[in-house]
């Protein structure tokens, strides 16, 4: 549960980084490279003590994610949402090693998967309208 709250908190972080970061990049640019860098995060952690098939099973999964940001990134917005979506259905696959034996910490997937789903749903909302958190974040005067 604990996993659950962090990755919350993480994620609101997150938001306000993009929403900061969003007056020198766009939106689609910071999305795109966190979609690059959390499929990375899996390779570091298969660096650590794992056979050979584990680090080149995590390098090709991170690269396909790679390029599932650059294909979002050139053709649609969306395309990288679901990216990060689909990251937290592999995060599923690491957790207690149901499907994958790399070696993790425990609390990792569960905090990961949090982080992509909410990351996930908000940037598909705000792709698809992207004033509708503008006008929710105003300062009224």
């Amino acid at each position: 549960m604990i996993e659950i709250i962090w990755g919350v908190v993480a994620t609101v972080v997150i938001i306000v980084l993009f929403r900061v970061l969003s007056k020198v990049f766009t939106t689609k640019l910071i999305a795109a490279a966190i979609l690059v860098a959390i499929a990375f995060i899996y390779v570091g952690f298969s660096l650590k003590q794992n056979p050979v098939g584990h680090i080149i099973l995590e390098c090709s999964v991170a690269l396909g994610f790679s390029f599932i940001a650059m294909i979002g990134y050139t053709k649609n917005n969306s395309i990288i949402a679901y990216g990060i979506i689909l990251h937290g259905i592999w995060d599923i696959f690491h957790h207690n090693g149901l499907l994958i034996r790399t070696d993790i910490p425990p609390y990792w997937p569960v905090f990961c998967l949090t982080i992509d789903f909410i990351l996930g749903l908000y940037l598909l909302v705000v792709f698809k309208n992207p004033k509708a958190f503008s006008l929710l974040l105003r300062n009224p005067r």
